[in-house]
């Protein structure tokens, strides 16, 4: 339920931009953006080989969903890194999308539409870090049941 309400949070979020920018919201689409976040966090999941804790911690959302502590303690590792990834991914495209920026200062026509991919990627990057809060506390919520649920068998 919680990241549902994540997600409703940011739709409206968005409409609301939208609707503030003339209610046109294809102006914050743009796939090359998204496409440059993901080529620096997908293939760390798969070369890392942690794509399977990254997906439990999707898993997790379900209250029916169970595991062991260690995995779950995998899976807080693997979220954590995934949202320090997403983050240097988004500042490091804007900052490489800036020096392209500072190159071709001479072609003005040139300079809006570089400025909004720099922009919208750290949109994304900022977008996907809200969808990844709610995954990490859901594992942290996870530990401390599993930490309290052990300490209340080793009292009795």
């Amino acid at each position: 339920m919680m990241m549902g309400m994540e997600l409703i949070s940011i739709v409206l979020g968005m409409i609301l931009i939208g609707m503030t920018g003339g209610g046109d919201l294809i102006f914050l689409f743009d796939p090359p953006s998204l496409v440059i976040i993901l080529a620096f966090t997908v293939p760390l999941l798969l070369t890392g080989g942690v794509w399977k804790d990254f997906v439990r911690g999707w898993k997790l959302l379900k209250k029916s969903y169970t595991c062991r502590l260690s995995e779950l303690r995998r899976t807080q590792d693997v979220v954590e890194l995934m949202q320090k990834q997403v983050g240097y991914a988004g500042i490091l495209s804007m900052l490489l999308t800036a020096i392209q920026i500072l190159h071709i200062l001479s072609e003005p026509a040139s300079l809006g539409p570089l400025c909004a991919v720099a922009i919208l990627t750290v949109v994304y990057a900022i977008v996907i870090e809200m969808l990844l809060l709610p995954l990490q506390m859901e594992v942290k919520r996870r530990i401390i049941d599993y930490m309290e649920v052990d300490t209340e068998d080793g009292q009795a």
